[in-house]
């Protein structure tokens, strides 16, 4: 069954369902298949995703719109998932480079196909592409991920080395819904009950209750579906578990000879994973073909084809937005794909929303050359809780005044308010902060009213001096830009875990306990960005030790999985910015045209 059916298709497009795909280990794969009418022999755009492909077009592609560019469209179930065969405990992320290969040669030898296939979808379905990419199935020509996937360790399941608790509890857990229900049960009220439970965790985690269990590795709503067992093992076993080792194929550039369309957004969970996938494939491809066409493209959007509002900031000139909107339609991609044998294409290789001045640009490189990294400093006489206290950011480093000191509590922790979120609790996008801002553990440092437009454009780093009285605890930083009506909306954020400040990327390095008092450096990678700051604007900088539930509290102790709100102990925090302990945000400005 699919969410469309022919007769409801345009006149000019032909549907089958449930095509089969035969692996080389017998498994059989299930694809809808949407092609003109007629006799002949049209290029592929295949598209596969563990989400049931009955449901998966309003998310991910019109089939019937890509059939009318003169493309075969194919939306294919993964292994385990929908109507295809393979074991009920569907495990991510592990059989897509095979899989999605041996998936690739099938759609090139179907009898109306021409025998050049393409890639496109997002999210999951954006890994599937790099994974199968990473095999170099002679048939596949380029790939379009879409908000996709990237490397476990800065973009899926950590970021700065802290557990990405909204996403996963809920993505764990949706996707063991499914699996229960594949499942051989001795009766149906005993799977009744099983997915029963599953569907109830997820509207517990709708209602931001559920994100409060601990321990998190016992994490009790995906404990409920059969993904949880995946999960915590993932949580336990780090760097050495298969979906965490399958996840580097992300990032096999040298691998990958075909050219990509990467299509991110700004308030997308996944930004970093994209930006870091277009770099990689610039300087690493593995042809020149991918090094030289692979384009990026990054608009206002979050997670969801949310293209016309990003939490409370409507974005203008949708119809702009929507000529590039790469949700919902295949436009975008067979654009693209057809565009690929054009030697006099001179397309630039990135094109960006810049927010604030609300308009697209195109620029030749990530990052942009002309960027001058500046450092603006924190201040403050001491006193800058909340958005009422005296902390200032400055292009001028202070010359002393004593720390700013604030009290993080695990069990009331700083909720979080838009941002690249992904869930069912959050609303991603540019939320005004001024409701958390009123909370004394939240420092805020404000600019002076700016003169003149100021574009940031690139990767923010804070570098902070702290202090703790914890053996581990964790620093949040946020960009906020403040409107001459107060509204402050925030921009990119992003997360350390102390024990991990030496690597936060790299999990495998022996975590480091701090000592109690002494003085840190911890440096925040924040989320990549694009902003213009414009004249009568502030720029903010807040600092604080949570955001949840987008990310796991920091119970500051040594215990990351195991611990109870019972263990949890109260942290004493400070943010040193004299002379000697120089805090400081290194903005990627991008100067004025002249």
């Amino acid at each position: 069954m699919s969410s469309f059916d022919q007769d409801t298709a345009p006149k000019d497009v032909v549907i089958h369902y449930d095509v089969p795909c035969t692996l080389s280990d017998g498994t059989v794969l299930r694809a809808d298949v949407a092609r003109p009418a007629g006799e002949g022999r049209w290029p592929v755009i295949l598209a596969r995703t563990p989400y049931g492909k009955a449901v998966a077009p309003g998310f991910t592609t019109d089939l019937t719109h890509g059939a009318r560019h003169g493309y075969v469209t194919i939306i294919q179930d993964v292994r385990g998932r929908g109507t295809s065969d393979g074991k009920a405990d569907f495990q991510p992320w592990v059989d897509e480079g095979q899989d999605g290969a041996e998936a690739v040669e099938w759609a090139a030898a179907l009898p109306y196909s021409d025998g050049k296939v393409y890639m496109s979808g997002p999210s999951y379905l954006g890994f599937v592409q790099w994974a199968a990419a990473a095999e170099q199935p002679p048939s596949l020509l380029g790939i379009n991920p879409i908000v996709p996937v990237g490397w476990f360790n800065r973009s899926f399941i950590y970021c700065g080395g802290v557990f990405e608790l909204e996403l996963n509890g809920y993505w764990w857990t949706m996707i063991g819904v499914e699996a229960l229900m594949r499942r051989d049960w001795d009766s149906p009220e005993a799977k009744g009950a099983a997915v029963g439970r599953a569907g109830g965790a997820l509207e517990t985690l709708a209602r931001d209750g559920g994100y409060d269990h601990l321990p998190l590795g016992r994490f009790e709503p995906a404990a409920s579906s059969v993904q949880g067992a995946q999960l915590f093992d993932l949580l336990e076993k780090r760097a050495d578990d298969p979906s965490m080792k399958a996840s580097t194929r992300a990032n096999e550039y040298e691998n990958i000879t075909v050219p990509a369309l990467i299509v991110a957004g700004w308030y997308d969970i996944f930004i970093r994973g994209s930006i870091d996938q277009f770099v990689g494939m610039r300087a690493r491809g593995g042809s020149e073909a991918a090094r030289q066409k692979s384009r990026l493209i990054v608009g206002p959007w979050a997670h969801h084809p949310q293209s016309k509002m990003t939490g409370e900031q409507i974005s203008p000139g949708s119809a702009a937005i929507q000529a590039l909107n790469p949700f919902g339609h295949m436009g975008l991609a067979a654009r693209y794909f057809s565009e690929l044998d054009d030697a006099d294409n001179a397309e630039a290789p990135v094109k960006i929303w810049v927010m604030g001045a609300n308009r697209w640009r195109d620029e030749q490189e990530w990052p942009i050359a002309r960027t001058i990294v500046t450092p603006c400093y924190l201040s403050s006489g001491g006193k800058a809780n909340s958005s009422q206290g005296d902390g200032v950011l400055s292009l001028r480093q202070g010359g002393g005044g004593p720390p700013d000191a604030f009290v993080y509590d695990p069990a009331n922790p700083v909720p979080t308010r838009g941002g690249a979120v992904f869930g069912v609790s959050c609303v991603p996008g540019g939320s005004d902060q001024n409701v958390i801002e009123k909370r004394d553990d939240i420092l805020v440092y404000k600019s002076d009213i700016l003169e003149q437009d100021l574009e940031v454009t690139g990767t923010p780093i804070v570098e902070l001096w702290v202090t703790t009285d914890m053996v581990d605890t964790d620093f949040v930083a946020r960009l906020v830009d403040v409107h001459p009506d107060g509204t402050a909306r925030l921009i990119t954020d992003g997360i350390i875990r102390a024990r991990y400040r030496d690597n936060p990327d790299d999990l495998t390095h022996q975590a480091a306990p701090l000592e109690p008092g002494k003085p840190y450096l911890l440096r925040i990678e924040l989320l990549p960005t694009s902003n213009l700051f414009k004249a009568g604007h502030r720029l903010q900088l807040d600092v604080t030790s949570s955001c949840f539930p987008r990310w796991a509290r920091n119970l500051n102790i040594w215990d990351e999985w195991g611990g109870t709100l019972a263990d949890a102990k109260v942290a004493h925090q400070q943010v040193l910015h004299d002379e000697a302990h120089p805090s400081r945000v290194l903005l990627p400005i991008i100067p004025a045209a002249s």
